[in-house]
């Protein structure tokens, strides 16, 4: 089967891979439909090549061609999304997409443990739904962070990438978009932030000093301003890292948050977690369609990358379609 490789940093190719096989009853082979380039991609594909071969592509939706023995919640030809992370057989956390396991940038994926890892979805909300296990599950799950600290809070989004505009939908859902700042560099992203927010501000503007009770961060991978974070946090207020692992990645940085500011991080959606996304989708409570902005054919994976390693006017998420 065909599958992304990076051979070097900035450069992709389409290899030859064997397609996966079931190995444990638990598993499950989804045939790839849809598949998302997300940060955690465009990362890996400007490093390059790893010491470990592995498959990109963290969120993907497709259909069930193999299962398991074990495997007793979803079916053969079921359409199906994943959750980004899985706990493995020995209670660890495995992310597709990584080395620990491969993504769904390729034309067949193994999913194990796939009834607690697949969602069953509605063709027409495929190209949105795949993200529901991470970008829009960890977008929203920040914002229920931030709602939980005070309702009436001063909020303030940085990055509007897609998991930061997660966060700015899902906070306009609730009925908060006058009371939240946006901050985002790259043009068009704020331009679309404008939509869900009361202000929107780049990094070199004149930022309103311990303005926001809660600071909600994007992706650090796109927007990494901590000066801007700590700008913007007031004393006694909360930063919420939308990736698990956002404080850990600025951990090396020198940042100097105001002492009484807590600092936490936003979950990987569980299954449950992504199953309620799809059905908001489905019922129409929660309009994530200016999310995606280009679907680009599998062949052409190199001009998609490039698009979403560098967006241009109007670019967000960026869907490769098989």
């Amino acid at each position: 089967m065909q599958a992304v490789s990076f051979p070097n940093p900035g450069q992709l190719e389409l290899i030859e891979i064997p397609r996966p096989r079931i190995a444990e009853p638990s598993d499950a082979i989804v045939l790839v439909t849809t598949s998302a380039i997300s940060a955690w991609d465009i990362e890996k594909f400007k490093q390059g090549p790893s010491d470990k071969k592995f498959v990109p592509g963290g969120e993907f939706a497709g259909i069930v061609v193999e299962l398991g023995s074990a495997v007793k919640l979803v079916e053969l030809d079921d359409l199906v999304c994943n959750t980004q992370r899985i706990v493995n057989k020995e209670g660890k956390s495995e992310v597709f997409g990584t080395t620990a396991l491969d993504g769904g940038h390729a034309e067949y994926v193994r999913v194990p443990n796939a009834d607690s890892t697949l969602i069953k979805i509605p063709e027409s909300t495929e190209e949105r739904a795949l993200m529901a296990g991470g970008t829009l599950g960890l977008g929203i799950n920040a914002t229920k962070m931030a709602i939980r600290v005070n309702l009436s809070s001063t909020y303030a989004v940085v990055g509007c990438d897609p998991i930061g505009m997660s966060a700015l939908i899902s906070l306009k859902n609730a009925g908060h978009s006058e009371q939240v700042i946006a901050v985002e560099d790259h043009a068009a992203r704020r331009t679309l932030a404008e939509k869900f927010s009361g202000r929107t501000f780049s990094s070199s503007d004149d930022l309103p000093g311990s303005s926001s009770n809660v600071v909600i961060v994007g992706s650090t991978r796109e927007f990494n301003h901590p000066n801007v974070i700590a700008h913007l946090a007031q004393s006694g207020g909360v930063v919420v890292f939308a990736e698990p692992e956002g404080p850990k990645r600025l951990g090396d940085k020198v940042i100097k948050f105001n002492e009484s500011a807590a600092i936490v991080a936003a979950e990987w959606p569980t299954i449950e977690d992504a199953r309620k996304i799809v059905t908001d989708m489905q019922i129409k409570r929660l309009d994530l369609t200016p999310l995606v902005s280009h679907v680009i054919p599998f062949d052409d994976a190199i001009e998609a990358y490039q698009a979403a390693a560098k967006p241009g006017p109007g670019v967000q998420k960026v869907l490769l379609k098989f």
